[in-house]
């Protein structure tokens, strides 16, 4: 997680040093991945999360947007997660993966050239084909983060690089339909998004 860290912040202040300008945001969609660390309850058992989003963005004021997510998020048990098929052709899985939908809603501010602070709102779907590893089918989402955008050339292309954190709530005293308490599934991300202007 360190290293994750410490290479946004070398790519922040490189594109910083390269794209010194000033920066109007314009409508965009972006597609992405996450990786990054669980926290809170279950780092434990599912140390690592991941995922993927596609966004919207909408200029509402010169430095501000409107921000719409909708994605894909895993979490990943300690010992991993594969599936394959065995000899007589039947599937098979090892480890364990909790799996989300979020869809959320935000604004992001362009405090300093293209660095950007970003916070999101909504609900985050469980589709797991039972609650045993949640107790709600849907849960509210929050997701602050801090990023930069980097743009080739014009702002028609660009990437967004950012770190992320993502918090699911659900209180530690639910109990899911195997009887276990759970808690909140929360995570730092790093996020890496390829923006296409529209």
């Amino acid at each position: 997680m360190k290293k994750t860290l410490l290479l946004l912040a070398v790519l922040i202040s490189a594109a910083v040093g390269v794209n010194a300008q000033d920066y109007t945001p314009t409508t965009a969609i972006s597609a992405g991945f996450s990786v990054g660390a669980t926290v809170g309850p279950h780092q434990g058992e599912f140390p690592v999360a991941t995922g993927v989003h596609l966004k919207l963005e909408i200029p509402i004021a010169d430095q501000v947007s409107f921000m719409g997510t909708v994605g894909y998020t895993g979490y990943i048990s300690g010992n991993g997660y594969s599936t394959g098929y065995d000899s007589y052709g039947g599937s098979y899985s090892s480890g364990d993966l909790v799996n989300f939908i979020p869809v959320t809603a935000g604004i992001r501010y362009y405090a300093v050239n293209k660095l950007f602070v970003q916070g999101d709102v909504g609900a985050s779907f469980n589709l797991n084909s039972d609650n045993v590893y949640t107790a709600k089918k849907a849960a509210l989402l929050v997701s602050p983060s801090v990023g930069y955008a980097v743009t080739f050339g014009s702002t028609k292309y660009g990437l967004d690089l950012s770190l992320a954190y993502d918090a699911r709530f659900e209180s530690t005293g639910d109990i899911n339909s195997a009887g276990y308490h759970v808690g909140s599934y929360n995570s730092v991300v790093f996020r890496l998004a390829f923006r296409y202007g529209l």
